[in-house]
């Protein structure tokens, strides 16, 4: 699995991130006038009290309400809208950040959606078989626009699958970034991030066709495969 090269994103202010005003409207993948992510943002914005608290529920909602699964059925654009990933209750790194890039926008959070290149340890053989390596190419994440400063929010692994395999929760407290960690609750290593790819106000067009030009998660095989063993991370 080849990666894609690092390159400074469109529209970007300091530290890659982009201007909080161009990170707030709906898109076609950010459907944030959707009922459904209006009704998420207003009960969990209701309950929290406080921007922080909103963004902190947000996160945690996304990361356990919708399970992660690193097999998804990918065959356009429509794929990755938010709405669609919620009603289906489950989805892959960039469909959860894609939510919760949503459900913050709603809220009136600028949200932003972020990609990285990562090493994770703990993809087993069976995977490696299609992947060619342990690399994550287009990991997706979100960047939320709380306190006057961005902070990245990893929402990918549910806790459940987390407490099952004996990994660490990532957790936010209204502190620095919220990212994949580098060891397991044993020590032993997980992931590293070997190059950010950029922050972008939508899901960047070469992010999109870079994730949907990786061959095996069209293949029946891998499917199949993911279907009966489960997220391989």
């Amino acid at each position: 699995m080849t990666s894609s090269p690092g390159r400074e994103p469109s529209g970007h202010e300091g530290d890659g991130f982009p201007d909080p005003s161009t990170a707030l409207g709906a898109t076609d993948v950010v459907d944030t006038g959707h009922p459904l992510i209006r009704r998420t943002a207003g009960r969990l914005s209701d309950a929290a009290g406080g921007e922080t608290a909103f963004v902190r529920a947000a996160f945690e909602w996304v990361r356990d309400g919708v399970r992660y699964d690193m097999a998804p059925d990918l065959h356009s654009r429509g794929d990755w809208v938010a709405s669609r990933t919620v009603e289906r209750g489950w989805g892959f790194c960039q469909q959860k950040a894609i939510v919760l890039a949503a459900v913050l926008r709603a809220g009136g959070v600028p949200s932003a959606l972020c990609f990285q290149r990562l090493l994770d340890h703990k993809i087993p053989p069976r995977y490696v078989a299609f992947l060619g390596s342990q690399e994550m190419v287009f990991h997706g994440l979100t960047a939320a626009h709380v306190g006057g400063r961005w902070v990245r929010l990893d929402a990918s692994l549910d806790r459940a699958l987390c407490e099952r395999r004996g990994y660490r929760v990532v957790e936010w407290d209204g502190g620095p970034d919220a990212l994949l960690p580098a060891t397991d609750l044993e020590g032993h290593p997980h992931f590293d991030l070997e190059e950010e790819l950029g922050c972008f106000p939508d899901l960047d067009q070469t992010m999109y066709e870079g994730t949907m030009g990786l061959t095996f998660l069209h293949s029946e095989e891998y499917q199949r495969v993911a279907r009966r063993n489960g997220p391989g991370v």
